[in-house]
């Protein structure tokens, strides 16, 4: 198959070591332990005067710790550089930080162990000192944000359950009624000064997120009708409420995917992300409205890329982030026309949205390399410059990395299908290496060419070990535009699956990859394709690694919590109404295919995928006789939250690749 495009990020698949050197190969691997406890920026806050930073570090319980997740610790860095300093640390977790519109606090959300039991707003003066209780919130808060003149909070808060329905718990009637729910979430005010505090949203909605208006006035926010985790995927709308309290008033009547809107800084209009359509898989597009009412204007029709995340710089103008097949680019958008700037991009990190100034100058961002998770950058608004400003685990430094770069391969119906694809160390041309397909979840998702390293997507680490890792961004990803996300509707597993066969072909003709050593891994949707991968094409196969995946797509849909999203954006139809074309694209109905050892990990509370599909995968499995392991971690839902199971799960993994695809090497 022809090359469309190659594009080089790593100019070499060996980092100079700047730490002393280690003794021994199996040192400069990355182990389970490793890739567990690495330390990385999960939000920032650019102080409004453009001076710090702040940030929260994903820092790992202690293997001597009770089980459980990560902490997050709030920091702070100037943006001139030097050293970051620490505002709060574990075992007590912070997050969500903002700033006083002075610069003069960090505002965070935590619950403090020496106080009580609920979440509340805190804030801690620039110059340091001791945490300052801000909310005074009879239960737990939600999300919070300060007045644009800084003398108010708002916040979201659950309702109190009702004392009849405590009481009838405590008498062992805690049964649940499917569809029924006793509680919502709310908007609420408090005066930072008086400490008077009142109810914003009288109408029964489940709120979701909010901004403030420029003037303090009115605060815009997002509902759904009904508290579920499908509702706030598929069904929510955005509203406005004046801030003394009131019914909401529709800002537009949207379907589909949606986030909050915003106010432009001088109020003139309001902007969100949201979808094109009901069945659109992703919010992906910009939409601009004036604040006084009328029709909406899509800012990114036929865009080819994805809209990510997006800000207002000044009241004509929106920084927009985009992503587009493997990178991440920032646009300036002239509103209302529309007309788009591209100011990043390209051979930059890939970043994750931008926090900027009050001035519009400089903003902050979060961005990661192919040999770094993610860190603190901070550039300026022209696109000139964007510099790093934290080093969050230095011992990667000393560290050979897989050689990673995009590139592009021919799908069905002529359709260029883009992806991420991993050298092992030390390659070398004419040799056949073993390849792990790695797939992602969504699959309204992609990767980056940016760090792809984690407890359940190997990457690196089979890198560091001698395998070549290729992973594709198949029809139904994002970054390609509306009609490439729905690429997939009404035949998931289709062309889709093709894709990525395209590509493992790709690389078997390009003389990479040794056809008889190919294995596949992902979770979720990458979950059922190795699952389907495993059984319909399990002659293609060497090993499959099944992580929260789907088995049989007739008996999840009446078991997940996400049944509409799963319907309309995934199949673009409601599974009852083909109940053939969906047991056909069931991994479980091709069982008598199967002979690809797979592994089969799922967390014991799953809701998006119950545990039951990895039930009905393992045992086809052993009735068939195929060598298969199925692994269930208790407490967890869908995805691994505590450091034990995380690294149980990567070692068994690793070790599975590693065995089945004739690969020795340290595990």
């Amino acid at each position: 198959m022809q090359l469309i495009r190659r594009t080089r990020s790593v100019l070499s698949a060996v980092l100079a070591a700047i730490a002393t050197p280690v003794s021994s190969a199996a040192a400069q691997q990355l182990t389970s332990e490793m890739v567990v406890d690495l330390k990385q920026v999960t939000s920032v806050a650019m102080q409004p005067q453009g001076e710090y930073v702040a940030y929260t570090l994903r820092v790992p319980r202690g293997a001597d710790e009770d089980p459980g997740g990560t902490y997050s610790e709030i920091w702070v860095v100037s943006t001139r550089g030097g050293a970051p300093k620490q505002f709060t640390s574990k075992p007590v977790s912070a997050f969500a930080p903002a700033w006083l519109p002075d610069g003069s606090m960090i505002t965070f959300l935590s619950r403090r162990r020496d106080r009580d039991a609920n979440t509340q707003v805190y804030g801690i003066p620039l110059d340091g000192g001791e945490a300052r209780q801000l909310s005074h919130a009879p239960r737990g808060v939600s999300s919070y944000a300060v007045s644009p003149d800084g003398s108010v909070l708002a916040y979201t808060m659950g309702d109190e359950v009702p004392a009849e329905v405590r009481k009838a718990r405590q008498a062992g009637f805690d049964q649940r009624v499917e569809g029924t729910w006793t509680t919502i979430t709310r908007l609420y005010v408090e005066n930072l000064t008086t400490g008077e505090s009142h109810q914003v949203t009288q109408d029964d909605v489940h709120v979701r997120d909010f901004s403030w208006s420029p003037d303090g006035t009115r605060l815009l926010y997002r509902a759904s009708d009904r508290p579920f985790t499908d509702d706030g995927y598929m069904f929510t709308d955005n509203y406005s409420v004046a801030v003394t309290g009131g019914s909401g008033e529709l800002v537009h009547d949207t379907e589909g995917k949606l986030t909050a809107g915003r106010y432009s800084p001088d109020g003139e209009y309001i902007a969100w992300l949201g979808g094109v359509s009901l069945n659109d898989p992703t919010n992906g597009s910009l939409f601009l409205m004036p604040a006084t009412g009328g029709q909406p204007t899509n800012l990114t029709v036929d865009f080819p890329g994805t809209a990510a995340a997006y800000t207002w710089k000044d009241d004509g103008t929106i920084l927009l982030t985009t992503i587009e097949k493997t990178r991440t680019f920032l646009y300036e958008v002239s509103v209302p026309e529309g007309r788009m700037k591209k100011l990043r991009g390209d051979s930059d990190p890939i970043f994750r949205g931008v926090s900027i100034s009050r001035d519009g100058r400089r903003y902050a961002t979060i961005a990661s390399t192919p040999t770094h998770p993610n860190e603190v950058f901070v550039g300026s608004s022209n696109g000139r410059s964007l510099d790093r400003l934290t080093q969050s685990n230095p011992g990667l430094a000393s560290m050979s990395f897989g050689e990673q770069e995009t590139i592009s391969w021919i799908g069905p119906d002529d359709w260029e299908i883009s992806g991420v694809l991993i050298k092992p160390v030390g390659y070398q041309e004419g040799v056949r290496y073993p390849l792990q397909l790695q797939v992602h979840g969504g699959p309204e998702s992609a990767y980056l060419d940016g760090w792809n390293t984690s407890y359940s997507t190997l990457a690196q680490m089979l890198a560091q070990r001698g395998v070549m890792v290729l992973m594709p961004n198949y029809r139904g990803s994002t970054g390609r535009g509306v009609a490439f996300a729905k690429g997939d509707h009404n035949d998931p597993m289709g062309k889709q699956f093709e894709d990525m066969l395209a590509g493992v072909d790709y690389l078997i003709d390009l003389g990479y990859v040794d056809p008889d050593r190919v294995a596949v891994g992902g979770g979720s949707y990458g979950g059922y394709t190795s699952a389907w991968a495993a059984t319909k094409h399990s002659e293609r196969f060497a090993a499959a690694v099944v992580f929260a995946g789907i088995a049989n797509q007739v008996s999840k849909i009446g078991m997940t919590d996400t049944p509409a999203e799963n319907a309309l954006v995934h199949w673009n139809l409601w599974h009852w109404d083909d109940l053939e074309l969906v047991w056909d694209r069931s991994p479980i109905k091709h069982i008598q295919n199967a002979r690809t050892p797979t592994l089969i990990g799922h967390g014991e509370r799953d809701l998006r995928v119950p545990t039951g599909q990895a039930f009905e995968l393992y045992r086809g499995l052993k009735h068939m006789k195929v060598p298969t392991e199925l692994v269930i971690y208790p407490r967890e839902p869908h995805g691994l939250r505590e450091r034990a199971h995380q690294i149980d799960f990567n070692r068994r993994a690793l070790e599975w690749y590693l065995r089945y695809l004739g690969t020795k090497a340290t595990y």
